[in-house]
C-alpha cells in the first residue's frame, strides 16, 4: 500500500505524516479498522475517507477482506499454552517499557 492508487490525489501541502495524505491513510487502514488509533487520528482518517472516493473504495475492500477472514477463521482458538506464553511476553514487555 505504499504507492498511491490510480486517481488518488494528494492535497497540496500534505506530508507523509498528514492524515489527509492518501498514502498515509492507506498505510494505517488496518489500524483504523481495528480501532487501534487514538480518537484524533481516527477522526482525521474518517474525514479523509468521506472526502476521497478512491481511498474509501480501497478501505471498503480491506474491510471486506478482514471481515471475510474473521468469519471464516474466527472460531479457531489458540492453544492455552500459546495464550499463556503470549500473555507472559506482553507482561515482560510492559515491565521493560515502564523501566525505560
Amino acid at each position: 500500500m505504499s504507492e498511491k492508487g490510480e486517481g488518488m490525489s494528494e492535497q497540496a501541502g500534505t506530508t507523509a505524516d498528514d492524515p489527509d495524505n492518501c498514502e498515509h491513510v492507506l498505510e494505517r487502514v488496518y489500524q483504523f479498522i481495528d480501532h487501534e488509533l487514538d480518537t484524533a487520528s481516527s477522526d482525521a482518517i474518517r474525514r479523509h475517507l468521506v472526502a476521497c472516493e478512491p481511498c474509501l473504495e480501497r478501505f471498503d475492500v480491506e474491510q471486506a477482506v478482514k471481515s471475510l477472514v474473521r468469519n471464516r477463521c474466527g472460531g479457531d482458538q489458540a492453544p492455552s499454552q500459546l495464550r499463556d506464553k503470549v500473555l507472559g511476553q506482553l507482561a515482560a514487555a510492559k515491565v521493560q517499557a515502564s523501566q525505560a
